[in-house]
């Protein structure tokens, strides 16, 4: 009869673990980039929640012009809007592929969407992915 104590004690613990470390917390997201104003840039995006705060995020754009910069951005927003932060800057390879990979200080759950811009900065939209 003395277990009795010993297995609610055990449960209140993993009930205070699961409501300080939340339920269902995403640790990693997967979203397709959608062409924006017939760009034909697709591709997808990944964040990836590091255990001790920030993300990493990886964009693999396809359909760039050869040889053209482009860059990164990742919003609040779900639809690529500003406020903007930058991710980084890239150019795309010879088939029109490209890809950047950058850490963030924000949880991945603060995203909105990461955008695929045309240029060294905050030029016109190509591409936008959906993260929340």
């Amino acid at each position: 009869m003395r277990k009795t104590p010993v297995v609610f004690a055990l449960a209140a613990l993993m009930l205070a673990a699961t409501w300080t470390h939340g339920i269902g917390e995403e640790h990693h997201i997967k979203a397709p980039l959608t062409a924006h104003g017939g760009s034909g840039v697709g591709g997808f995006v990944q964040l990836t929640q590091l255990p001790h705060g920030g993300a990493n995020i990886t964009v693999v754009a396809t359909g760039l012009s050869p040889g053209e910069t482009y860059t990164s951005f990742y919003y609040d927003s779900a639809d690529c809007t500003e406020p903007a932060e930058e991710l980084a800057s890239f150019v795309a390879d010879q088939d029109g592929d490209g890809q950047v990979h950058g850490k963030i200080d924000d949880d991945i759950d603060e995203v909105g969407s990461i955008s695929v811009r045309l240029g060294p900065g905050y030029g016109p939209l190509q591409a936008c992915a959906q993260v929340h």
